[in-house]
């Protein structure tokens, strides 16, 4: 690794260095693999090489945009996470956990965003379905962070998370206890 190289990884936040470090570790494996890295020595590198080397270049970048994304807010706003949670089969079971779930957001210093514990007030699940996921996609919308909870992904989950996704927003899988 160059000087100017070994100088970027390490002004990078301790984080960010990691993820940069094991990028260039899959370099080094690769290299070690397919021989020397040069661009203009002429040679015709294996597949297999080029892909390792786009394939830690990708996993370098999605994850330094999510460890930003997921930085704690420097501008006095708390971080809005959206509770992405099972609702049916046991509304209020899940408005009991999801109520929990809020609480420790709100420990943490976090801004939880739930429909669960608002939407029914006033959304009719039953009749008014295509309603209430209009609506929870529009609060994902606004969110600074997707957290999924519960042992399975329902299908209004899965909108929720393609919605984070497609907008940028990162989505965390938080494996909770009793959730």
């Amino acid at each position: 690794m160059n000087a100017s190289l070994e100088q970027l990884v390490a002004d990078l936040q301790s984080d960010e260095r990691q993820v940069a470090e094991a990028a260039l570790c899959r370099l080094d494996q690769g290299r070690s693999c397919y021989g020397p890295w040069s661009v203009d020595d002429g040679r015709d590198y294996p597949k297999e090489a080029f892909a390792e080397v786009i394939d830690a270049l990708h996993y370098c970048a999605a994850e330094l945009v999510r460890l930003r994304r997921a930085r704690p807010r420097t501008d006095g706003r708390l971080l809005r996470v959206y509770v992405c949670h099972p609702f049916g089969g046991d509304p209020e079971g899940n408005a009991r956990k999801v109520t929990a779930i809020c609480r420790s957001l709100v420990e943490g210093g976090h801004l939880p965003i739930a429909p669960h514990l608002y939407l029914p007030a006033f959304v009719d699940e039953a009749t008014e379905r295509d309603l209430a996921v209009a609506l929870c996609l529009e609060l994902v919308a606004v969110c600074d962070e997707l957290r999924v909870y519960g042992r399975t992904v329902t299908g209004g989950m899965r909108r929720e998370i393609d919605r984070a996704e497609a907008l940028g927003i990162p989505v965390r899988f938080v494996a909770a206890e009793g959730n």
